[in-house]
């Protein structure tokens, strides 16, 4: 028998967003970033030392090649850490979202900070977080490891709401939990206009973000906002933070269009409903507010009070979306078993 680690990390989804970066090799944003960490929608993976030339990747029960076009960034990631600690076994992985891969629900946050705890723990035979910190691991230490593999994956090592400190040096980062789950129980319904895979990933986009006369305004406004959104968390208004939201991922997408050449992750779908979203929240009179990751579907984040009426006027206008139902949750899990 082979001890298998498995741990399930959360998607999360940005409040104020990473977008462009400083340094793309150090993975160095261009400013400060906060989210909340999701509870549902997730990345389940699973590891075990195994005897053979190189590392085994499946997912969703499919073995990839090192030169998968969507997955390579996980062979590089492994080998990165590999050769950091010197761990010298090959891994065999097993992988699964809870969500479409790759439509903006970010699938690469939740799955790098999956890969990056279960391989850790595996080389380090680590069943729980407290036996990693023992061993050289903490949460922060992990949450840094898993950005280099992905940014935002940083920020799904912890529960709760999470900023991402850029710092005045890529050095200097901090990634650390503010708030925890219980400090505001807010919820997000995804609404799914697509399944399919972004046209351009994240990763190849961030790199095009300076070409945009929009971008360095932005860059320069972020930390009001940061302040704001602080605030807001911090005094649990939702009338406050919602208009920060929708501002921040409207901002965000027009860098998008305005970069060379231009992104269009919103499809003529996705900014109709918005439209009619807006509409409805005044007719309707529920509190809930939109935000918008690289992709065509719209996160509505709310309370759990605004959920019935919003959940039955989407039902009764857009019978054929699929919804996902989520809220803030308390970050990732890790176990130790037998294989």
């Amino acid at each position: 028998m082979t001890d298998i680690f498995r741990v399930v990390a959360p998607s999360n989804i940005a409040f104020l967003k990473y977008w462009g970066k400083k340094d793309p090799v150090l993975q160095w944003p261009a400013n400060d970033s906060l989210s909340m960490s999701l509870n549902q929608l997730s990345t389940r993976t699973s590891a075990f030392v195994h005897d053979a030339d190189d590392h085994i990747f499946q997912f969703q029960g499919e073995a990839l090649p090192r030169d998968h076009a969507s997955f390579s960034k996980v062979f590089k990631h492994l080998d990165s850490l590999a050769g950091s600690f010197g761990f010298p076994e090959k891994l065999s992985l097993s992988s699964s979202n809870s969500f479409p891969t790759g439509a903006g629900i970010a699938s690469s946050a939740s799955g790098l900070a999956a890969l990056t705890i279960a391989a850790i723990a595996c080389w380090t035979g680590s069943s729980t977080f407290f036996e990693l910190e023992a061993k050289g691991f903490s949460r922060e230490h992990l949450a840094h490891l898993a950005r280099l593999g992905s940014g935002s994956a940083g920020r799904s090592l912890f529960g709760g709401y999470v900023q991402w400190q850029a710092g005045s040096h890529a050095d200097k980062q901090k990634i650390l939990p503010l708030y925890a789950a219980a400090h505001w129980t807010l919820h997000d319904t995804v609404v799914l206009f697509s399944h399919s895979e972004k046209s351009k990933s994240s990763t190849a986009a961030h790199g095009d973000a300076w070409s945009s006369l929009l971008f360095r305004p932005r860059i320069a406004g972020a930390p009001e906002r940061m302040n704001a959104i602080l605030k807001a968390l911090d005094e649990r208004k939702m009338a406050e933070l919602g208009p920060l939201l929708e501002t921040e991922a409207l901002e965000m997408h027009a860098v998008m269009l305005t970069t060379r050449p231009p992104q269009y992750y919103l499809t003529d779908e996705s900014v109709e409903f918005l439209a009619a979203f807006r509409r409805a929240r005044q007719e309707v009179c529920f509190e809930a507010y939109f935000t918008i990751d690289a992709g065509p579907n719209i996160h509505i984040i709310h309370e759990a009070s605004a959920s019935s009426a919003l959940t039955s006027w989407l039902q009764e206008h857009y019978p054929t979306l699929q919804l996902l139902h989520d809220r803030v949750g308390e970050g990732p899990w890790l176990e130790r078993g037998l294989n």
